[in-house]
């Protein structure tokens, strides 16, 4: 549909070889996902030379951790300097990359993360649930900075009121240390479960089992997991970052909360109001419909491929 040929390179996690060095040196143009990660990654290779256009797309670490460290902030403008364009989630996202570098100001671009939830179509079983409520869903990457356990007391507390709370994480191991404490966690609590990552074709499932999506990061640059979510009329409930506070307008769209008290308090007024639930269930799919089409994400970006090549080669 587009005319464009796509190559996909997992730089964490393939190995490069002269296959990959061949698809290279043919590609008129290059995209890398995440600053710090891709930069730390390439100087790995000190004899890859790029000649040609590149395109940089940062992640919500990028800016909202990495540009605080000096030295990140240094690896990250090795590779930002020469880039032809550089795409940012959001607003805010931009901003901060311009107060660390403005000489980039003209070559970002906001582009606001689509929505891609295909249905499930393999004979494999899709985790169950169950039927116990309120089910609470927290989509995240075991790592330290999604903070899966933010809200643990005060889950702990709604159990007073809702005996059969149930709270499920899904997301792959990214951190030991994390993982042992959601295992140990697990082993202690019932109605506590671990799910490690599934196919994206079985999160559709997921979503539509849980009565409340949940996002409890530090920092984030826009969640992926709550736009599929709000892209289902599922109610979402998540931390006030500046990521989260970009896709949910707080008791319009879903829940932003400042803290795990408050937490407590607007999700328990919530569920004592189904007209509200339904409210914020319709109005989470318009938004995302209008605001986080596929379509309009790819077109964005084939602007700025377009854009870089006749720069590059006018």
């Amino acid at each position: 549909m587009w005319g464009v040929t796509v190559r996909v390179f997992a730089y964490e996690e393939d190995y490069w070889n002269d296959e990959w060095e061949a698809y290279f040196e043919k590609a008129d143009i290059y995209h890398a996902l995440h600053l710090k990660r891709f930069a730390a990654w390439f100087k790995q290779y000190p004899h890859l030379k790029i000649r040609k256009p590149y395109i940089l797309t940062t992640g919500g670490t990028d800016v909202n951790e990495d540009l605080k460290n000096t030295a990140a902030a240094m690896l990250m403008n090795s590779v930002a300097d020469e880039s032809c364009g550089i795409t940012v989630f959001s607003d805010d996202g931009k901003e901060k990359i311009v107060q660390a570098y403005p000489d980039l100001n003209d070559r970002i671009y906001v582009i606001a993360q689509s929505v891609y939830l295909p249905s499930h179509k393999s004979s494999s079983t899709v985790t169950n649930l169950g039927t116990n409520y309120p089910k609470f869903l927290l989509p995240a990457g075991l790592r330290p900075i999604k903070d899966v356990f933010y809200l643990w007391d005060e889950l702990t507390k709604m159990r007073n009121r809702w005996p059969d709370l149930l709270f499920t994480i899904v997301g792959p191991v990214l951190d030991q240390e994390v993982y042992k404490d959601v295992k140990q966690r697990e082993k202690e609590h019932k109605w506590f479960h671990y799910v490690e990552e599934v196919p994206l074709e079985q999160m559709r499932e997921m979503y539509r089992q849980a009565d409340i999506i949940l996002n409890t990061s530090i920092s984030e640059g826009q969640p992926s997991a709550i736009l599929e979510a709000m892209s289902l009329g599922k109610l979402v409930a998540a931390r006030n970052n500046s990521g989260n506070a970009s896709i949910i307008q707080d008791d319009e769209t879903g829940l932003l909360f400042d803290s795990p008290v408050q937490f407590h308090e607007k999700v328990l007024k919530l569920l004592q109001s189904e007209e509200k639930q339904a409210e914020l269930m319709k109005k989470a799919l318009v938004y995302v419909n209008k605001y986080h089409s596929l379509e309009e994400e790819m077109k964005s970006y084939l602007d700025v491929y377009t854009h870089c090549l006749k720069k590059a080669y006018s």
